[in-house]
């Protein structure tokens, strides 16, 4: 389950949909460039606050008295699909004003001393964004191992 929390909101392989990102330096790019559109976007009728590090949702927008959760995901493929963690599921079903912002086909470029940027890319705005008009499916479990085993060959192969 950590994988899916890990690659949540992150890119992937080319193809249709993202998937898991092996690369951190390339997550964080990616990440930053989608959270830099989505702040852009947003920021010219909205006051934008980035709350990714403390919310299970990336920017809360804010307009009068009008307040608006928008979860951010970023990938170099095609965008068809995302991943999502539990808690941005949980949030998305549970909260009134939430948006879906995707910004796929995004380019990866290394600098010659190793720096990764994450540049270009396609936005896709769902707002409102209503979880259940999509296909969600699982990816994995988290298993919690007993304490004690009960195989007397345990530790063994």
């Amino acid at each position: 389950m950590q994988a899916v929390l890990d690659a949540a909101g992150k890119v992937a392989r080319r193809g249709r949909g993202q998937g898991f990102q092996p690369d951190q330096a390339v997550k964080v790019a990616v990440e930053a460039h989608a959270m830099n559109v989505a702040t852009e976007f947003y920021g010219e009728d909205w006051d934008v606050e980035d709350v990714h590090g403390t919310k299970s949702y990336d920017l809360v927008c804010r307009r009068g008295s009008e307040i608006k959760h928008v979860e951010v995901k970023g990938t170099t493929t095609g965008g068809a699909e995302v991943i999502l963690t539990p808690n941005e599921v949980e949030h998305a079903r549970k909260t009134r004003y939430t948006a879906l912002f995707i910004v796929s086909d995004m380019t990866i470029e290394l600098a010659d001393g190793g720096t990764v940027t994450a540049t270009g890319g396609i936005h896709r705005l769902f707002d409102p964004w209503h979880i259940d008009d999509g296909t969600l499916t699982p990816l994995g479990f988290r298993y919690q191992i007993p304490n004690q085993p009960n195989d007397a060959n345990s530790g063994q192969g």
